[in-house]
């Protein structure tokens, strides 16, 4: 067969199958559409403002959380200072200027709430771990710093000024 036969019948066979898609799908310039990523702009924009949305609202509800804690301990702190529920009796007499009981013996004072030996001159008394209590509030002191820290929620605070202090 001749080149130009073969050429006829190929363009030919192009021919119809183009007509054939043109008949099924449409004209061309329907079939191609062009791409303008519009839709993909406005899904990124959106998808964008939510996980913004989300990363301020986790921080809100995190820093609330976090004031109401402090606020917590704050108040933990200053109640614990205004009460001491025991009360002297037997050989045990309060001492009235440190608020401790005083054995009548043996003259050794003890902390109320805890049961721990309390310093005459210092006024405070030691865990059996060694830290330093004040044992009318039963919290943690810094010998260093003269900061309280909480037992329960592990927060410090500085007592002159009654304010959370961030220890890094």
């Amino acid at each position: 067969m001749p080149a130009s036969a073969q050429i006829l019948i190929e363009t030919t066979r192009t021919h119809r199958r183009r007509l054939g898609s043109a008949l099924a799908f449409g004209s061309l310039e329907e079939r191609r559409v062009a791409n303008n990523n519009v839709k993909r702009a406005i899904g990124s924009i959106v998808t964008a403002a939510v996980i913004g949305a989300v990363c301020v609202g986790t921080s809100f509800v995190t820093d609330l959380l976090a004031r109401q804690r402090e606020e917590q301990a704050i108040t933990a702190f200053r109640s614990a200072l205004a009460s001491n529920p025991l009360k002297p009796g037997g050989d045990w007499v309060q001492d009235d200027g440190t608020g401790f009981l005083r054995n009548r013996r043996t003259g050794v004072l003890v902390d109320p709430q805890t049961g721990y030996v309390v310093d005459s001159r210092s006024g405070l008394s030691k865990d059996p771990e060694g830290r330093l209590i004040d044992p009318r509030i039963d919290w943690y002191i810094d010998p260093q710093t003269g900061y309280y820290t909480d037992p329960a929620t592990g927060l410090t605070i500085d007592p002159k000024t009654q304010q959370i202090v961030r220890t890094r």
